[in-house]
């Protein structure tokens, strides 16, 4: 007998007329490690060993012949995906039949063709390693996507808990917004993936069915690898797109929590935060444009200027645009010597020269009762002048439009960040 290695897929051949086996010898010798065994009890002892990877089996022998030995490998769990493939001089359609309902993958007569037993030997090899694949790869986005799940689960948690620390403060009530609409948002890639991933699993589960039953052909096998690739393209974008939202909103929250200094590029911070408020904006027909450069250092409070970005977008959203299918809200930044000069301006309604003398009131807004505070401004403007040490004005003109202009330090006074 020839020792199994794990340098070439291993065939056991089984026959009880040694010039039988010499034959299959000679044909793969050259690309497969080769065992062999003259009895079914020989073989089913081998197989107890060590597994090869195909089986091809005389049917006609004493003692235990063909089909016994097949229904043992098929009843024991160790041994029962091995492809089997039957070898006999008996031309018979009954007995084909009967082959593949006890398990075999295929049915070759005697004499052998060595150009088609080599291509149904590799056919089914290939099908048995797609198979393995194909299990591996469930598992495994299987487990992606739990491992997903929970991390969304503990980031949901944790921003739950700090929604509750923040609810105290006015200057932080949208956080609760951007939270449910992340979470929101994060619903459709993850239930897409697991959508994905049990189709998938479903497809396999066919597919071994089928080679069992000895129902597949070449054009299943392409078929099903090519709804493998498909599903596969499908969940790597809804996975992307799920950790690209986490990590922004973590980023964003982060910063809204703790208020703590650090440097950051302001187009890239200003765009993190417009990304977590996505789920909310893309539910009306109006677009943000961000006109800020790569470049602009930043060493402030990322915190703080995102709370007056995000109370600035909305209140364009929810005044501004009031009525109009249109809108437009361009954010422009540009730096000035050590000054960071930031323009919020949209093509909206406009406002009366009395709502605009009162604009920075504490409880003034003229949606009051109808999604508005009367906050709003009034945390931009003590964002601005007392946390960022900025000021900030605003122009506005009736049926055409209102400027907010924001004057900052690129570098805030005090201690640097480190």
């Amino acid at each position: 007998m020839t020792e199994f290695t794990p340098h070439k897929p291993t065939l056991l051949l089984v026959d009880d007329q040694v010039l039988n086996i010499q034959i299959l010898q000679h044909i793969f010798k050259d690309d497969y490690t080769i065992c062999s065994a003259t009895s079914g009890a020989q073989a089913l002892a081998l197989c107890a060993r060590q597994l090869p990877d195909l089986i091809l089996l005389d049917v006609v022998m004493p003692v235990m012949d063909g089909h016994e030995v097949c229904a043992q490998l098929k009843a024991d769990p160790r041994t029962h995906d091995i492809p089997v493939i039957f070898v006999t001089g008996q031309n018979n359609p009954e007995e084909e039949s009967s082959a593949l309902r006890m398990g075999a993958v295929d049915f070759i007569s005697k004499p052998v063709n060595a150009s088609v037993v080599r291509a149904r030997v590799r056919s089914q090899l290939m099908l048995r390693q797609t198979l393995r694949q194909v299990q591996d790869l469930n598992q495994n986005l299987e487990a992606r996507v739990a491992q997903r799940t929970v991390e969304l689960q503990q980031a949901l948690e944790h921003l739950q808990h700090s929604q509750e620390e923040l609810a105290h403060s006015a200057a932080n009530a949208t956080l609760s917004t951007m939270i449910a609409g992340v979470s929101h948002e994060l619903g459709t890639p993850l239930g897409n993936s697991k959508m994905v991933a049990g189709t998938m699993a479903e497809y396999a589960r066919d597919m071994v069915r089928d080679m069992q039953a000895g129902l597949l052909k070449r054009s299943g096998l392409e078929h099903f690898m090519e709804q493998i690739t498909e599903g596969l393209t499908l969940l790597q974008r809804n996975l992307e797109r799920s950790v690209e939202l986490l990590a922004d909103f973590r980023q964003v929250a982060a910063d809204q929590a703790s208020e703590q200094r650090r440097q950051f590029d302001l187009a890239h911070a200003v765009n993190e935060i417009l990304h977590t408020l996505s789920p909310s904006l893309k539910r009306h027909p109006h677009r943000v444009v961000v006109d800020i450069p790569d470049g602009i250092a930043m060493d402030s409070l990322p915190g703080p200027l995102g709370q007056v970005v995000i109370n600035l977008v909305n209140n364009a959203y929810l005044h501004a645009f009031d009525g109009r299918s249109n809108g437009v809200l361009t954010i422009e930044g540009r730096l000035d010597g050590e000054r960071v000069r930031l323009g919020f301006i949209d093509n909206g309604v406009g406002m009366a020269p009395e709502h605009l003398a009162k604009l920075f009131e504490p409880f003034f807004s003229t949606k009051i009762g109808k999604g508005g505070t009367g906050l709003g401004m009034a945390i931009v403007r003590n964002l601005v002048s007392k946390t960022l040490g900025g000021r900030i004005t605003v122009a506005s003109t009736l049926d055409e439009g209102t400027r907010f202009d924001i004057v900052l330090p690129r570098v805030l006074p005090g201690v640097a960040a480190t």
